[in-house]
Formats: structure tokens, C-alpha cells, sequence
């Protein structure tokens, strides 16, 4: 199988992250949404507007508290969702919340790292999720490529 490959971002001068791009279906239709990977991340935890642009009410998904650096605990509602990496479709758990002190999404281990083996070269710049064979399926139009089209018609 084929990785998918991201080059990493640049958001500020000299200053480039691994950002990956997400199909995630909503209530009604799929969004894209850019994540950090970040290797030290049980759960992928998505800012509330997020979960606003996929028309759910996103305190009504499980809630568990998580930690990050500096020990302050956040809540954040666990949602099962249907998502896309590159030509791969599955469904991941996805945690929003509106108490994450960071300006980005983060795509934690869980239900990536499974099916994928992801490396992060940044002496290229470059993400790249390998996926490990019989753990996703590939097949349909790609969500991802649906709305940059959508998105280059306004």
C-alpha cells in the first residue's frame, strides 16, 4: 500500500510542524480538518468549533478528562467518527473540547498509530503514515479532494 506523505507546515518564519489533513464526516457532510500530529498524544482532541462545523453537540459525547504538560486536567467529549487520511476511511475516536489552551488540533495515537506506522523526517519536513496492511480499507472518491473542489468554486 501507498503512504500518504504531508509536507510539513510553515507557520512562521522558519518554523515548520507536522500537520496532517483530516476528512472527518459530520452530522450532514465531511469537513477538512488539519491536525498536529503529536506522538505524546493518547487521544486526537479537536478545538469545540470543530465539532460545531460538524453539526454535533459535542458535550453529548463521552467525557474524559486528560492531561497534558503542566498537570492542569481539560474535559473532553469523545465522539466515534468517521474519518479519512489520505485514501484510507475508518472510524477513529475523536475528543473536542473548549478548555484546550492550544492554538491547533492535535491527532493523538489512538486509532491512528494502529493502522498506520508514522514517521516524521524533519530533516525533509515530511510526515508520512505507511499503512500496515489489513488494518484500513481504501476505496471511493476521496472526502479530501470533494471539498477542495468545493472550496475552489466560491
Amino acid at each position: 500500500m501507498r503512504p500518504v506523505i504531508f509536507q510539513y507546515k510553515e507557520f512562521e518564519k522558519n518554523s515548520y510542524y507536522p500537520i496532517a489533513e483530516l476528512g472527518v464526516g459530520g452530522v450532514e457532510k465531511w469537513r477538512k480538518i488539519d491536525a498536529y500530529v503529536d506522538s505524546g498524544a493518547t487521544l486526537s482532541v479537536f478545538a469545540s468549533v470543530e465539532a460545531d462545523r460538524l453539526g454535533l453537540k459535542f458535550k453529548e459525547g463521552k467525557k474524559r478528562y486528560l492531561g497534558g504538560i503542566g498537570g492542569k486536567s481539560i474535559p473532553v467529549y469523545v465522539h466515534r467518527l468517521k474519518v479519512q487520511l489520505g485514501p484510507h476511511k475508518f472510524h477513529a475516536n475523536l475528543g473536542f473540547s473548549d478548555e484546550m489552551g492550544v492554538g491547533f488540533n492535535l491527532l493523538g495515537r489512538e486509532d491512528f498509530f494502529s493502522r498506520f506506522d508514522v514517521t516524521f523526517s524533519d530533516a525533509h519536513r515530511q510526515l508520512t503514515f505507511q499503512p500496515i496492511k489489513g488494518k484500513s480499507k481504501t476505496g471511493g472518491k476521496s472526502i479530501l479532494t470533494v471539498a477542495k473542489r468545493k472550496r475552489k468554486a466560491y
